[in-house]
């Protein structure tokens, strides 16, 4: 058997429980699968792979990790797949497809983004995904750019392909988990995505970074086309090329799981992601080695950045971001006998961070607590979910951060007394090629009832998941009641929600859902629910109008149906974006109601 068919082999049956190829790399160094049975790779290896590999041994687990970090780690595969030939044309109906399937380099579309504002009669939307046929691109050029978009002029019936994003930088590569922000205008979005080291990084002696960067859009007068800025890194987190040399910095870090959104009113752009930062090299001496005193643990720490966006939003630059403001600190290993708790808040990973902008400025965040560390046996075998809130031109939260936690999963069905709730990471989902799921949570700013709407999905009722809703005023002084979204009780998954509020105060939620399979079934479809009020249950609509089977869907990319779906208001309509398999490749959808 060749190199290329252990990896084959290998990939496969890895991505079957979730793992990826350099998370195997990382069992290896770190001894819990013996050095002795594993193949070396022909040749020397190049000073990017070797960064990936130092990377992957220092990040620790992947599953915490987003799609387009494990993307990343994983490395350039060797062939695309090939897509699967259907037995019949699939049902489309209202269903529209924002990329152009004949574009694409490699199979594998998926975590979907979109944004939407109204343009005189019509709405202007911007998608984003994640997009494999960056694999088989440059770098430098557009079918380089693992970041796929698309834009719409009509509302999302009809949508023009973009391939990608530019970067003139060999040295970084748009790395996909896309967001995407419309700036009110009716011609501007801001797209955020990671933004990693290349390939070819770390063999020229140029600094490569593991950040995250933004681009702005502007829409020609057609809507048909759009030129997008530079990428503009939203902090610089410490040169990767020196992960485990005598120069690495003691705040060496790589960012993670990006969300964008912007208030027009204040002009204010927040950027959300996790920090994980890298364990310093150990102290080595005749005895051995030990951790480096103050070494960070790695576990995640949970930021924001904001900037001001100018009145022409192309003129944004890394300049107009703030400092990054830490919503929750990364923490620390638990002593010795103590288990991992919501009270002791050691040895619990965070990750999942999600923004958004009130009128003003005003940030709050959400992030899911003890995610995939609740496996490993610290202790604590409950997520919790959290909620923040960072003040306009505050440097620090006044509500939700350490001093003053806020649990948004606390009183619900099924929750310990700390708020503690069943997680999706501990179930191994039928057809998903992660393997675990998550329980991150969404949310949306009401203007018209001045409150924050929270959304997440969590095991704590059902093994696969229910979709739960809970509002908070602004300032978030109380938390409203905790409600079911989804009407069913079939014990089908439940995954992966989004949520927008229109300009009357209606909530629209959305989710992948199995329902119409059954809980031992694969096929899947997404559905939605939009509410009058928080508390006022509505009809569950499905909004695929085509089952995706994901156990038969061919890919590159993986998850391959994402990690996260997404739905935005122009103020009248809701637009939903979601990753379907029923061409064979997942690709990512659209349709409104």
């Amino acid at each position: 058997m060749t190199w290329g068919d252990v990896m084959t082999v290998a990939r496969n049956k890895l991505n079957r429980a979730g793992i990826t190829i350099a998370a195997l790399v990382l069992l290896v160094t770190a001894g819990a699968v013996p050095a002795t049975h594993t193949t070396s790779v022909p040749g020397k290896a190049s000073a990017s792979s070797m960064m990936r590999l130092r990377v992957a041994s220092s990040l620790g687990k992947a599953d915490r990790l987003s799609s387009g970090l494990r993307t990343w780690l994983a490395g350039p595969p060797s062939k695309p797949a090939r897509a699967r030939r259907a037995a019949a044309t699939p049902s489309i109906g209202t269903n529209v497809d924002a990329n152009d399937p004949a574009l694409d380099l490699g199979a594998g579309q998926s975590e979907t983004a979109v944004a939407a504002q109204k343009r005189g009669r019509s709405t202007l939307l911007l998608a984003g995904w994640n997009d494999a046929s960056g694999m088989f691109g440059a770098p430098s050029t557009r079918s380089g750019s693992l970041t796929g978009v698309g834009l719409s002029a009509d509302g999302g019936r009809h949508f023009t392909d973009l391939i990608g994003l530019p970067n003139t930088n060999v040295d970084q590569h748009w790395s996909g988990d896309t967001s995407i922000a419309a700036l009110g205008d009716g011609l501007h979005f801001a797209v955020s995505s990671l933004y990693y080291p290349s390939n070819g990084a770390c063999s020229d002696g140029h600094p490569a970074y593991g950040t995250i960067a933004v681009s702005v859009a502007t829409a020609n007068a057609a809507g048909t086309s759009a030129t997008f800025s530079a990428p503009i890194p939203v902090t610089l987190p410490g040169n990767l090329c020196s992960l485990g040399t005598p120069g690495q910095s003691s705040q060496l870090s790589t960012l993670d799981k990006d969300w964008i959104s912007f208030d027009p009113a204040s002009r204010t752009l927040a950027v959300s992601y996790t920090r994980f930062f890298f364990p310093a090299p150990p102290i080595c001496g005749p005895t051995g080695c030990i951790p480096a005193p103050g070494s960070h643990t790695g576990s995640g720490q949970i930021e924001v950045v904001r900037a001001h966006v100018p009145t022409n939003p192309a003129a944004l630059s890394t300049t107009s971001f703030t400092k990054p403001v830490v919503a929750w600190s990364e923490e620390p290993v638990c002593p010795a006998g103590r288990p991992s708790s919501e009270k002791a808040r050691c040895g619990a990973v965070d990750q999942g961070a999600y923004v958004a902008v009130a009128p003003g400025g005003d940030a709050y965040l959400g992030w899911e607590r003890n995610i995939s560390s609740n496996s490993t046996g610290n202790g604590d075998p409950f997520v919790y979910i959290h909620a923040a809130l960072v003040p306009a031109r505050a440097s620090q939260p006044s509500v939700g951060g350490p001093s003053h936690p806020v649990v948004l999963s606390a009183g619900q069905p099924h929750a310990n007394p700390s708020g503690g709730v069943k997680s999706l990471d501990t179930v191994a989902i039928a057809g998903y090629d992660r393997g675990p799921g998550q329980d991150f949570p969404r949310l949306a700013i009401s203007t018209r009832t001045r409150s924050v709407v929270f959304v997440w999905n969590d095991a704590s009722l059902h093994p696969l998941g229910d979709i739960w809703l809970r509002t908070a005023p602004l300032g978030l002084a109380w938390l409203g009641n905790t409600v079911r979204v989804n009407d069913d009780s079939s014990y089908a998954l439940h995954f992966l929600p989004a949520v927008s509020v229109r300009s009357n105060g209606s909530i629209c939620t959305s989710w992948y859902d199995r329902r119409l399979g059954g809980a031992s079934s694969t096929r899947t479809d997404y559905f939605a629910e939009c509410r009058a009020t928080a508390r006022g249950n509505s009809r569950d609509i499905r909004v695929t109008t085509g089952a995706s089977d994901w156990a038969a869907t061919s890919t590159l990319i993986s998850p391959n149906s994402g990690a996260s779906t997404d739905n935005a208001t122009d103020g009248t309509h809701t637009y939903f974006a979601w990753t379907d398999g029923r061409l064979g490749v997942p690709q990512p959808f659209i349709d409104h109601r």
